[in-house]
């Protein structure tokens, strides 16, 4: 598969080449700019990882929704966290989803 050409950074007058749609500093910016930031790091923590590898060994690396078996899945929250910690933590609240499956629950506001 070919790789893209990089493009400028979308923010205006920025005039660094990237592959995605902000550069890094502006994607850092951004980031840190969400509302819920604070409760995003919780995502990059070694305890959120090694309950996310966990999630998907019991599954079999297996979608939830629709069976499809990859190593490239989600560790979806099946009933919003909302910023509850013990909702978030909680393993009985987690589901492997492939990507397309996650994003229509996502839509539909679950």
């Amino acid at each position: 598969m070919p790789q893209q050409a990089p493009h400028f950074c979308v923010v205006p007058g920025c005039s660094t080449l990237t592959l995605r749609r902000r550069c890094l500093a502006h994607a850092v910016q951004t980031e840190h700019a969400r509302p819920n930031y604070a409760i995003r790091r919780w995502y990059r923590t070694p305890r959120w990882k090694a309950l996310r590898a966990l999630v998907l060994r019991e599954a079999g690396y297996t979608c939830a929704s629709c069976g499809k078996v990859a190593l490239a899945l989600e560790v979806d929250h099946i009933t919003k966290h909302g910023g509850n910690l013990g909702r978030f933590w909680d393993r009985a609240n987690l589901q492997p989803l492939c990507r397309r499956c996650h994003q229509q629950k996502t839509q539909r506001g679950e």
